[in-house]
C-alpha cells in the first residue's frame, strides 16, 4: 500500500504543479507579495473548473460527490497541538471542489498525511485518486488548459 501512495501521491503532485503553471500561462493570475506570480483558482474554478461539474461519467461524477461528501480536513493548531478540523460539506459549488483539491495538496506537501509512514492510508487514497481523476478530466474537458499544462500555451 506504501508504494502505491507514494506513486498515485507523485502522480498527483506532477500534476497539480502543471496545473499551477497552466493557470498562470492562461491569466488566471494575480500579484502575490511582492509581486510574485500566483494562480488564481478562484477565477479558474468559475470560468473552466464549472465546466466538469454535471459531468456524465459515473467515474467523474462519483469523484466529485467523494470530494464534496467526504473534503479533506483542515491541519489546525488547537491549544498548541496539531490536530484536524472537519470542513464543511453542505456548499457545492467549482470553487469549493477546488479548494479541497488544493487542500489535498496542502495536507501532503505540508506533511499532514505523511510523517514517515502514511498517516490513514485508504482515506488518503481516496483523496488523492479522487483528486486526480476531476483534474485529469477536466484537463481532457478543456484544450486550453490541456495546451497549457504541456507548455504549448503562450
Amino acid at each position: 500500500m506504501t508504494e502505491h501512495l507514494d506513486t498515485l501521491a507523485f502522480n498527483f503532485f506532477k500534476l497539480f504543479a502543471q496545473y499551477e503553471y497552466a493557470l498562470k500561462a492562461m491569466h488566471f493570475a494575480r500579484s502575490g507579495s511582492g509581486g510574485q506570480a500566483e494562480p488564481d483558482w478562484d477565477k479558474f474554478s468559475n470560468e473552466i473548473g464549472n465546466l466538469i461539474l454535471g459531468e456524465a461519467n459515473e467515474e467523474i461524477t462519483g469523484a466529485i460527490n467523494y470530494l464534496f461528501e467526504y473534503p479533506p480536513r483542515k491541519q489546525v493548531i488547537c491549544e498548541g497541538e496539531l490536530s484536524w478540523q472537519e470542513v464543511s460539506n453542505s456548499e457545492r459549488s467549482p470553487q469549493i471542489l477546488f479548494s479541497h483539491i488544493r487542500r489535498v495538496r496542502n495536507n501532503l506537501y505540508h506533511g499532514g498525511k505523511f510523517n514517515g509512514r502514511w498517516f490513514d492510508p485508504d482515506r488518503s487514497e481516496q483523496l488523492i485518486s479522487k483528486s486526480l481523476v476531476v483534474l485529469r478530466a477536466l484537463k481532457e474537458k478543456h484544450a486550453g488548459l490541456a495546451e497549457a499544462i504541456y507548455g504549448n500555451h503562450v
